[in-house]
This record gives structure tokens, sequence and C-alpha cells, in this order.
């Protein structure tokens, strides 16, 4: 799985727009299967909210190619598989079908695989409720 990473701390609106713009381009053209753009949670907005990540989502649901191209706009914060390893800082330009991989090597994957399924989440709970008695 080709991955490619954006960060955009440190950047005003203008700037990572622009930024974002020429990466997404090129990750299209090139068959990217994830673009993980880092806009940051906002934390050191004087705003103190993510004014660039407002901004650059916003552009995204706009970006017609991105749907032509067969990819998705995944939150960071969402509960797909793939944006399990990330946080509402993050912001996923996935290609279709990927939505219910996790990201990571093949050790990686399993392990995930293993937390995150429905049994391993019923595992969990079990083993919470051997530790409660």
């Amino acid at each position: 799985m080709k991955i490619e990473s954006l960060d955009l701390h440190g950047l005003c609106v203008e700037e990572a727009l622009n930024k974002t713009q020429q990466s997404l381009k090129w990750c299209l053209q090139h068959g990217v299967d994830i673009l993980d753009i880092n806009h940051g949670k906002g934390y050191h907005s004087s705003r103190n909210f993510s004014v660039v990540k407002q901004e650059i989502r916003k552009m995204l649901n706009n970006e017609t190619s991105i749907k032509s191209f067969g990819y998705r706009i995944i939150p960071g914060e969402s509960n797909y598989p793939i944006a399990l390893t990330y946080d509402e800082g993050h912001t996923l330009i996935v290609a279709r079908g990927n939505e219910q991989e996790y990201v990571g090597g093949k050790k990686q994957q399993e392990k995930n695989k293993a937390v995150f399924s429905s049994e391993g989440r019923k595992k969990r709970k079990n083993e919470k409720r051997k530790y409660r008695r």
C-alpha cells in the first residue's frame, strides 16, 4: 500500500491549501493509496480551533477530482479501520476499497485486526469482566 504524508503544521491557510492541492494532484496521478494530510488539531491556534483543518476539509469536499479518480475523504477521527491509528488532526484521502484495511506492515495489520475486530472487542470486554469480579 502506497502512503504519502503531508504535514501542514506552521503554514498559513493559503499556503496549506496550495500545498494540499499540489500533493493531492500528484498523489491522484501516481496512484497513491492513501494521502495522510496532517493539519493538526488547532491546539496552537490563537482561535483555539484548527482553521487550517476546517479550510482543508472544505476544499477537499469541493474537489471533484477526488471522486472521479475513485478516492474517498476520511476524517482521522472516523471509525473506519484505515483511520484507527489517526486522530482528528488528520484527514485521509483513501483509494476506494481500502477503507476497511489497516495501516502498517503485515504484523501491525494483524495486530490491529485482532484488537479492533468484533471478536477482539468481545475478547477485551470479557477480560475486563474477569478483573471486575
